[in-house]
């Protein structure tokens, strides 16, 4: 007999939007009280929370508390099971010192494996030119450089999960260029962004070189839809350890639907994005592909074609009731403040497949294959979103994903499954 978790996210959703309502409260008396006390202690010591907990000397320093929580209940098909877990536990701070330093430290204290997040410092004395050193995500995929607190779905697609690479130590230029038409970024990491692996041996990724660029073409346009058009540019090129270091294909579900090959040698990735937003409207696109040598990896000790995964996918939302300020994630009217907050519906469509240049070698699903066989993957996604009050967000997404190669599905007979999430979400 299975036991029902004692909290789920369900029965914590009340209480979740009860703290931020009294936040929101507290926030609000915090700001009228700094704006009739601010010219009267502006050099020394003073605590506020216009946005969120914050320490201020002056204008020489500012130290923000920052805080993410989400709570998480997963249903699966009607034989696979559910789950209620909580996610995301990181607290940090970030804050500015002298006007010209910028500095973030966050830390989830339920990760033991890799628990630092962000911890960096950043030179912002020039918009041209900006230099970040630490521990950040590197430069590459235009979701995956989305902030979780912003992102309009529970998760990202499994093709930004699959394709680009997550935080690692490096150095960092940025800016923009031409008013907001141009903006770039460039860095070198230690590694791939994969992480410290589990043995403590071997990374999946070494010294990885990575940069973005991206154009607004219209910004001098008349027409104000052209002007709200982003396109971008990304790539890394990098060192891969030699092993079972590929790409792994996970669905939503947790489902290992492509196994890792073998690899070695160099990995590079390309991406192209475009995003629109304009009102309560955006649609945003993105192309992902990656190459990871294979040398000496054939049975024989011979080099085998490259390993070719390509993904992309398409969302667009809309905010249907209510609407949100432009951190994108306030409500206009709070609930109990004369509205119910601000509701937006999501949809997103996602494929990925993989592939090796040997079409004349029959496909196999062995590592070290010549051909590789693939497991084509899709999947719808459909959501929505309620923003309650200012730091409180629930998301509840329904999932259909299809896998080609019915050996390498969670049931053989069974192309196409469906899974639920429902995330509560409190962030500072």
């Amino acid at each position: 007999m299975s036991r029902k978790p004692l909290l789920s996210p369900r029965s914590l959703a009340i209480p979740v939007a009860l703290l931020g309502v009294m936040l929101d409260a507290a926030a609000s008396a915090s700001a009228q009280q700094a704006e009739s006390t601010a010219k009267k202690d502006e050099q020394g010591w003073r605590f506020t929370m216009e946005d969120r907990p914050s320490l201020r000397f002056g204008e020489t320093l500012r130290v923000d508390l920052t805080s993410l929580v989400d709570f998480e209940w997963r249903g699966l098909d009607a034989d696979a099971g559910d789950g209620t877990e909580f996610g995301r536990k990181r607290i940090g701070i970030d804050g500015r010192f002298l006007g010209i330093f910028a500095f973030e430290v966050e830390r989830d204290v339920g990760d033991d494996h890799d628990p630092w997040r962000d911890v960096l410092v950043e030179f912002r004395k020039y918009r041209a030119l900006r230099v970040r050193a630490g521990h950040f995500k590197i430069p590459f995929g235009a979701e995956r450089l989305i902030s979780i607190r912003e992102i309009e779905f529970a998760r990202r697609s499994v093709v930004t999960e699959t394709l680009t690479p997550e935080r690692d130590t490096g150095v960092q230029l940025s800016g923009r260029l031409f008013g907001d038409a141009l903006s770039y970024v460039a860095g070198a990491f230690r590694h791939d962004g994969s992480g410290p692996p589990d043995d403590g041996e071997s990374w999946g990724g070494g010294q990885t070189l990575a940069g973005r660029v991206v154009v607004a073409p219209f910004t001098r346009s008349g027409v104000k839809l052209l002007r709200r058009i982003e396109t971008g540019f990304g790539y890394t090129n990098g060192d891969i350890s030699e092993g079972l270091n590929g790409p792994v294909l996970r669905t939503a579900s947790g489902y290992e639907a492509f196994a890792p090959v073998y690899v070695s040698g160099t990995r590079q990735r390309l991406g192209l994005d475009a995003n629109l937003t304009h009102g309560p409207f955006s649609v945003r696109g993105e192309f992902l592909r990656t190459w990871d040598q294979r040398l000496r990896q054939g049975l024989v000790g011979d080099d085998l074609p490259d390993l070719v995964a390509d993904g992309w996918h398409v969302s667009s939302t809309w905010i249907g009731i209510g609407g949100l300020k432009n951190n994108g994630t306030t409500p206009r009217r709070s609930l109990f403040r004369g509205g119910i907050g601000a509701i937006q519906f999501a949809g997103r469509f996602e494929s990925l497949g993989f592939h090796s240049g040997a079409a004349s070698d029959d496909p196999f699903r062995n590592p070290r294959a010549a051909n590789v066989l693939a497991n084509d993957f899709r999947a719808w996604t459909a959501g929505i979103n309620w923003f309650p009050v200012r730091y409180v967000k629930l998301q509840l997404n329904i999932i259909r994903e299809h896998l080609g190669d019915a050996e390498r599905r969670p049931e053989p007979t069974r192309a196409s499954s469906t899974s639920r999430v429902f995330r509560v979400q409190f962030s500072l």
